[in-house]
């Protein structure tokens, strides 16, 4: 308790232009970014094999500094799909505390038989039904769960 008191008085001595760093120091640092559950119907979603990863995966990335979530959501399908996706907000975040992670989730409509320009990064794409979805990586804490399903489901209609 009298650490804590000390702590909290060193802190309030701090300039202003000190304590913004103060914090960061002393507060754990997190990896923030998005994915979209592509689907062009409704019933099935499409995913992509990355070539730095084991598995299928729904198509996301990083955030850049400045960016939403939903910018980089939609900057990732242009960079490695080559398409322009109807892109919603995020309808979910997903935490993951050992990982250290945080992704915010969306979904995303893509056109019927819209022609894709896969980047370098991905090896291959494939459209899953949702009833049968292949098993994700074991570091895929995200996974698609009830509300990733409503979420597709509704931009179908």
């Amino acid at each position: 308790m009298e650490l804590e008191r000390l702590q909290v008085r060193a802190f309030r001595a701090l300039p202003e232009a000190l304590k913004m760093p103060a914090i960061r120091l002393g507060t754990p640092n997190f990896t923030v970014g998005s994915l979209t559950w592509l689907t062009d119907d409704g019933k099935r979603v499409l995913l992509t094999r990355p070539s730095y990863r084991q598995g299928w995966l729904p198509t996301g990335g990083f955030l850049r500094k400045g960016e939403t979530p939903l910018e980089t959501v939609t900057r990732e399908v242009q960079e490695e799909l080559g398409v322009v996706a109807d892109v919603e907000p995020h309808h979910r975040v997903a935490f993951d505390v050992e990982r250290r992670g945080v992704t915010f989730v969306s979904a995303g409509l893509l056109p019927r038989s819209m022609a894709l320009v896969l980047s370098a990064e991905i090896l291959e794409t494939r459209w899953f039904p949702v009833d049968d979805l292949p098993p994700f990586p074991s570091d895929f804490s995200e996974g698609f769960t009830v509300e990733d399903r409503a979420a597709i489901t509704r931009l179908a209609r």
